[in-house]
Order: structure tokens, then sequence, then C-alpha cells
């Protein structure tokens, strides 16, 4: 029995330290298993963290609209296309983003006139193709602020107004007929009016325009027409440029001149151009009613 007992403190003795080493071996191991597991962790966690940066937007693509649901007009009735005419106090600003998130395109046509002048009148919209009948669709989210008819051959004949958050409006033009009051709360895509050839038309299609405070803007410059998008998520208006525009001054190329002949008028000048006076006399800083010399070279566009 003294044998086996010596036997057996003899073997702890020599293998203790080796019992020792494997439990300190084991809890290394377990120790970096655990480190390991934390900064594999870590390491999910940055990557997803990684993926969600990289998979954002561009933010100057999408960047949230400064007046999303501010709304930028004081007033809101029927009186005029334009909410603003009559109105001195009223403030454009100089410089503002648009958003276009939403837009639905009101009905998917051939633009058979653009924005421009056309016979001694600004064409302060696009002309796309429909049918009569053919539903028209609201562009975005709104309320219906004008719901009028000008008459046969006036003007947009039956015509819509929307009020849009985004601080835009949209006009609807030449319509047969209109599925909504005024007042009345529409949704982005919507069907708000049959297409028609009402008021002053040569043929069924429908009048659109873009106007912010009142500014008529060249759909052009908005939308891609032949995929019927926005071309921008945000669009950038600019008080001056969209003013020049407006009045057919600006994006039409190089300056092109008429050398005065005995017997030209600003009428006949106009006429042969397919312009009109006023805008002769904003282009040259002269009055309709200056004399013209001969020779004398005035500026058509």
């Amino acid at each position: 029995m003294n044998r086996i007992l010596v036997k057996y403190s003899l073997l702890t003795v020599l293998f203790a330290p080796a019992l020792v080493w494997a439990d300190v071996v084991t809890d290394m191991h377990q120790n970096r298993h655990k480190q390991l597991m934390k900064e594999q962790e870590e390491a999910v966690r940055f990557q997803m963290m990684s993926d969600s940066i990289f998979e954002q937007p561009c933010v100057a693509d999408e960047e949230e609209d400064p007046y999303g649901n501010l709304d930028v007009y004081s007033d809101w009735d029927d009186a005029f296309v334009d909410p603003l005419r009559g109105k001195s106090d009223a403030v454009i600003p100089d410089s503002q983003y648009i958003s276009f998130r939403g837009y639905v395109m009101p009905i998917c046509g051939k633009v058979t006139s653009p924005y421009g002048w056309r016979r001694r009148r600004m064409h302060k919209g696009v002309d796309l193709r429909l049918a009569v009948g053919d539903s028209v669709r609201v562009a975005w989210d709104g309320r219906v602020r004008i719901r009028k008819n000008q008459g046969r051959r006036k003007g947009y004949g039956l015509y819509l107004v929307v009020r849009h958050p985004n601080g835009l409006e949209t006009v609807y033009g030449h319509l047969s007929k209109q599925l909504v009051n005024k007042n009345d709360s529409v949704k982005a895509g919507q069907v708000i009016a049959l297409g028609g050839n009402t008021g002053r038309s040569t043929g069924p299609h429908l009048h659109l325009e873009f106007r912010f405070m009142g500014v008529a803007l060249d759909p052009a410059e908005l939308l891609d027409f032949n995929t019927f998008e926005p071309k921008n998520n945000l669009y950038h208006f600019k008080k001056k440029h969209a003013l020049l525009v407006q009045e057919g001054l600006a994006g039409e190329g190089d300056a092109a001149y008429h050398r005065v002949k005995k017997g030209d008028t600003l009428g006949g000048i106009a006429w042969k151009y397919h312009t009109s006076v006023e805008r002769l006399c904003r282009l040259n800083g002269i009055r309709a009613s200056k004399t013209l010399r001969i020779g004398q070279r005035i500026r058509y566009k």
C-alpha cells in the first residue's frame, strides 16, 4: 500500500507541471478564441457599416428639398395661372432646389411643340400628343387650385392647375373632361382628366406646364422626353436664368441680327422672324416708338 502511494506521489510530482501547462494552454486557446470571435464580430459590424455607406446614394442627388413640406405661397385662390400676378410684395428666391422625387409622367406622348416662341407668342409649356379621351395623370401629390374652362377657341380650354408640396405647380390644358374639382387632394399618378382638343388648339394634345411661383420653366430642362423621366432628382431653380428663359432670351444659341432697310418697321421685323415687338425691344434696349435708321442692326435672337 505504501509503495502505491509513493508511486502515485512520484507521478504527481513528475506530471504536475505538464498538467498545469496543459491547463494554461487550454485557457490561452479559449481566450484567443474569444478574442478572435470578438474581432470577427467587429469586422462583420464594420463591413456591414461600410456596405451601408457604399450603398447610400449620392448626397448631392438625394438631398431633401429645403422647401419639401413648406408652402412658399402666401395665398390660395383660382384667379390666375400665375399666382403672384398683381402681388408686388411676393418674393421669388434667387436660388432654390426643387425635388423631383416621386414624379409621374402625365402622359407619355410625342412632343409636338416645345417650349419657346411660336408665332409671336411665348409658348410656356410643352405639347404632348394624345388621343381624345386618353387618361391624364397628375405629376405629384398635390391639391387642385384651378379648375376652369376658357372657352372653345380661347387659351387653355378646359384646364387644371395643381399645386405640389415641392413648390411647383403643374398646368394641364386642352382637356376634354376634368375628373377632379377645385381644392381636391390628389395623389401622384392619379387620373385627373381626359385628353382633348379644347381652347386654342389645332389638334388633340396635352399642354403641360411646370411653374415655380408663377415662373414658367422649360420642360426640356427638367425631363428627358425619350425616357419620360426627370433628368435629376433635384432641379436647381435660378431666378435670373428662369426669367430669361420665360422671355425667350436664353437657351437659343448665338445672337442673330437684322440689318434695317428702307421701309422696315419693328412690327415687320418681328413678323419676319416669328417673334414680337416687345421681345425685339428687350433684346435691343429700345422702345416700340423708336424710329429705325437704315443700316441699323436689330437683334432678333
